[in-house]
């Protein structure tokens, strides 16, 4: 009996100890599963947040770069030795001025980031979390005051040179020093990333190539009045020195700017500043009395409802921009580390080109590159040897990645071409005194096909060609690696579908500009003419050849610009059917790479400034965990 009771103890107390233990498990496991949604709350909040960190990088780069571009345009000065900082003599603008005028800056770019920012929960859709940013210019942001122990430090000139005022290229590069505060909440549990840096961006003078359209004066040279209408469709800048002209619903992807001068002359408004602008069966109306809006304009009359649609705002009141006086930068470089003619050039033919580096003969340029063969640039001249033009000369040359020029020997031989003892590396500029009577790329191998012309400009070229006349364009001149594909299009709702533009990485460009004379569109083109390029005429039109003779063609596809004194046609149209019966339709795309700073080699500039890139340079971050 003693026995059994002895056992019957010793279970009990092994069921306690047993019970003991099971249930310190039991806690331990309530415990880690307690830890492990706390450190799933945390993990979920910390990524919230660095994303938004990341979001906030990228803003800085895009919607913020377009305000401040915007600002720049308004406050660095275009005459003085520096943008911002005075004109103080020496390698450097005085430290003292230019932290005054980016404190006034950035107190101005702050008030246009709070509205894009403040309250705004950055959290994916169906989320419960709040994800909030804030981007400190200043002591204040979203009415919060600065963050902790952190200072913002004065804005910095950080490198450039100073400029003549003369409309010289020179680039400065300023820094607003930000501090960004990303923040994400999920329940209890909170997480804050906050990060210092210097929000960087260069000044230089603004390119004309960033336009999609352009006119100093809005209407052809005969006067005739020209009408945006729904089946106007730009997708970048749009400016005229004089006013636009609205039927029905145009669309604009880009800003739309106006100086509204009554009478546009070479170098300034030579009338008056009357700001407006037309509409269908209205008449002229100041910006003023616009209704509803001046931002956004709409009148119904017995013509139909004439509304433009802005869709990146419009300023009816810009400045005055004058065109290029005179083609003296881009002779200079033609002749420094470009090719220059005195005469006019007859054919002027741009192709890219792969060959075999042990046989020297063509080969198709498929991806990737075989090993022993080089793809390069090919610019094949036929000049006037005289200002009579009785004997004509032709040369070929080359380069290729590096850039380095060769000129065609006899034979299959190739020459370095060498000044003032040294390889020249070419530019990009070929520039005439005469006229280019026929600008060409590649045939089509189907002249009834776009897509069999070869590529005019290899992937690494940057050309621009200049001359003081004419430029004929007689063929398709084709980029070897777009940046976009597609045109603007009208969808059955109303709506406008962009063009694709993804792939802006790409370096290959063209500028052609003609000084005193013309760009034409030959009347001899092909139909459904492809133009990778942007066209500038400083004293006529950009148009084609008899457009209101010729048979109608198809039409113009260019990805680009347009820039011109007048507005040149292209074609007519039955206003009943909107079907083109002479000349060529358009069909515009805008390189969107041009609005991000990109242009042609000595493409002219406008004597304005404008903000040609930005950076975003982080110095640290920290974590916290509420």
């Amino acid at each position: 009996m003693k026995s059994k009771g002895i056992a019957i103890v010793l279970a009990l107390a092994t069921l306690l100890v047993l019970s003991g233990i099971g249930t310190l498990i039991f806690l331990r496991t309530l415990g880690e599963i307690r830890h492990s949604g706390q450190d799933q709350g945390i993990v979920q909040t910390l990524m919230l947040a660095r994303g938004a960190a990341n979001v906030g990088g990228t803003f800085l780069s895009t919607t913020a770069r377009q305000k401040l571009e915007a600002l720049v345009r308004q406050t660095a000065s275009s005459t003085n030795a520096w943008a911002y900082g005075g004109n103080t003599s020496g390698p450097t603008p005085d430290p003292v001025g230019v932290a005054q005028a980016l404190s006034g800056l950035a107190q101005q770019l702050q008030v246009q980031l709070d509205p894009l920012l403040c309250g705004v929960n950055l959290a994916p859709s169906g989320s419960t979390a709040v994800v909030r940013l804030r981007v400190y210019l200043t002591p204040q942001a979203c009415g919060a005051p600065f963050p902790g122990n952190l200072r913002l430090p004065p804005g910095r000139f950080v490198e450039g040179s100073p400029r003549t005022g003369t409309g010289a290229a020179a680039s400065q590069t300023y820094a607003l020093p930000f501090v960004m505060v990303a923040e994400a909440s999920m329940g209890q549990y909170r997480r804050n990333i906050v990060l210092q840096g210097e929000y960087r961006f260069t000044v230089g003078r603004s390119s004309f190539a960033r336009f999609a359209l352009f006119t100093n004066v809005h209407t052809p040279p005969n006067g005739t009045e020209v009408w945006f209408t729904d089946r106007t469709l730009f997708d970048g800048p749009v400016h005229t020195n004089q006013h636009f002209r609205f039927y029905r619903r145009p669309w604009f992807g880009g800003e739309v700017t106006s100086a509204g001068c009554t009478k546009p002359g070479d170098a300034s408004c030579q009338g008056q500043r009357q700001p407006g602008a037309h509409f269908f069966g209205q008449g002229f109306v100041l910006a003023e009395n616009m209704q509803p809006s001046a931002a956004q304009p709409s009148y119904t009359n017995g013509y139909g409802t004439h509304a433009p649609e802005f869709t990146a705002g419009v300023d009816w009141n810009a400045s005055f921009i004058p065109l290029p006086q005179n083609s003296q930068d881009q002779k200079t470089a033609a002749q420094e580390n470009g090719l220059y003619y005195q005469n006019d050039i007859l054919t002027l033919r741009l192709s890219r080109k792969c060959v075999n580096d042990t046989t020297a003969q063509e080969v198709p340029c498929t991806l990737p590159l075989p090993i022993g063969v080089t793809k390069y640039q090919y610019i094949e001249v036929t000049y006037c040897s005289n200002s009579q033009c009785n004997t004509t000369s032709s040369q070929t040359y080359r380069y290729g990645e590096d850039g380095i020029l060769y000129q065609k020997g006899s034979g299959s031989s190739w020459q370095q071409v060498q000044r003032r003892g040294n390889p020249v590396r070419f530019n990009g500029v070929i520039f005439t005194e005469g006229k280019v009577q026929g600008l060409l790329g590649p045939g089509r191998t189907d002249p009834n096909n776009p897509a069999s012309a070869p590529p005019a400009l290899a992937e690494f070229a940057q050309m621009t060609v200049a001359a003081l006349g004419d430029v004929r364009i007689g063929n398709d001149l084709k980029y070897e690696t777009p940046p976009c594909s597609g045109v603007p299009t009208r969808k059955p709702d109303g709506t406008v579908a962009p063009p694709t533009c993804d792939n802006l990485s790409v370096r290959n460009v063209l500028g052609v500009y003609s000084q005193n004379g013309n760009v034409w569109i030959s009347r001899d083109a092909p139909r459904d003419l492809h133009i990778h390029a942007t066209l500038m005429s400083a004293r006529g039109v950009v148009g084609v050849e008899n457009y209101n003779s010729i048979p109608a063609k198809g039409s113009v596809y260019l990805l680009g610009g347009i820039i011109q004194y007048y507005y040149g046609a292209f074609g007519t149209f039955n206003s009943r059917t909107g079907q083109n019966m002479t000349g060529y339709g358009r069909a515009f795309t805008y390189d969107r790479r041009l609005l991000q700073g990109l242009a042609p080699p000595f493409f002219p500039t406008t004597g304005q400034d404008r903000v040609t890139s930005v950076s975003v340079f982080s110095y640290g971050q920290r974590e916290q965990i509420y």
